[in-house]
């Protein structure tokens, strides 16, 4: 009877353990992943996309968010977090200028149009009558104050010639100018398009005027870390999202659907967000246009030069399916 009891108790325990090896062996693997600015509707509709349709389980990887922060009290080390993370092109570059590690992998061909934004009924009509005004930014080191330099050089100002108003969020943004703390915003038109519902916003200019059509597309970036020490993950998850771009770019009613669903819009709205952007769900990486970008970047002095990553550190053909 002993006999029996310890050996009833032996086969218990290794079905136990066994039963916690495959637990472990078919447990996805968890990885700190950003979706990047969540208002933002190509990188948005991609990352829904991949969650509906259960992408991320199906590669064995599962994405956490890692914890938020305020903004104004930026940081690289905080930036840093993510492991893979969805973002802009031009963000990409002026992080790397300020120590952020990580890389592009894959170019997702959708961009945004950048505008300067102040409210319909503001005495400001021209780009000619920026100096001297306040302008609203989220933070002094993000991408909507980058944007706003790259915007007063096309002008031939400088940043002394205006005023940023730091505020810690797009919301807060808008909020500025309508409670009259500043004149100004620099932002996306999906942005603007989503934000001010009631209609009370005017384009004094756009940065495609200066700059053409073919710039600041959106990217998939990985920590240099994690393509050190995890490098399948970050295929499986940059192949996620290639894949979801790839399901985007071909089931329009179910994007307009999740659209609405994901920014709590309606169709028409949802129509006009879609307009604005077409991937390129290959990843392509264009060198020749990140190049165009740092270089310009420099070049204006919105990137010191001694700050500049060198052009092939900038991105990795790990994932991408072709580096042009």
């Amino acid at each position: 009877m002993f006999l029996r009891t310890c050996i009833a108790a032996g086969i218990a325990g290794a079905l136990t353990l066994a039963g916690a090896a495959l637990a472990s062996a078919t447990a996805p693997e968890s990885f700190a992943y950003s979706v990047g600015v969540p208002n933002v509707p190509p990188t948005a509709l991609i990352d829904v996309t991949a969650r509906d349709l259960g992408l991320w389980q199906k590669a064995g990887i599962e994405p956490h968010e890692p914890p938020s922060f305020d903004r104004r009290h930026w940081t690289p080390e905080l930036e840093n977090q993510p492991e893979v993370r969805m973002y802009g092109m031009g963000a990409a570059l002026n992080y790397m200028a300020k120590g952020v590690q990580f890389v592009i992998v894959a170019d997702l061909g959708a961009r945004a149009e950048w505008h300067v934004w102040t409210l319909k009924e503001s005495a400001i009509h021209e780009a000619s009558q920026i100096k001297g005004k306040r302008i609203a930014v989220t933070q002094m080191s993000g991408t909507d104050r980058l944007y706003a330099d790259v915007f007063l050089n096309e002008l031939g100002l400088s940043p002394k010639d205006v005023t940023f108003v730091p505020t810690g969020g797009l919301p807060q943004n808008y909020g500025a100018l309508k409670a009259g703390k500043a004149d100004l915003w620099v932002t996306t038109e999906h942005a603007a398009a989503l934000i001010d519902r009631a209609g009370l916003l005017r384009s004094v200019t756009k940065l495609s005027n200066y700059l053409g059509n073919d710039w600041d597309p959106y990217v998939i970036m990985a920590s240099r870390r994690a393509l050190t020490e995890r490098p399948a993950m970050v295929k499986k998850a940059t192949g996620v999202l290639l894949q979801a771009a790839a399901y985007v770019s071909s089931h329009h009613d179910e994007d307009i659907t999740r659209l609405m669903t994901r920014f709590k819009v309606d169709r028409q709205i949802a129509e006009k967000l879609f307009s604005m952007f077409k991937l390129s769900p290959d990843g392509a990486i264009h060198v020749d246009r990140i190049a165009r970008m740092r270089d310009y970047y420099v070049s204006h002095g919105v990137i010191p030069r001694d700050k500049a990553p060198a052009l092939e550190t900038t991105y990795s053909a790990c994932c991408a399916a072709v580096v042009k």
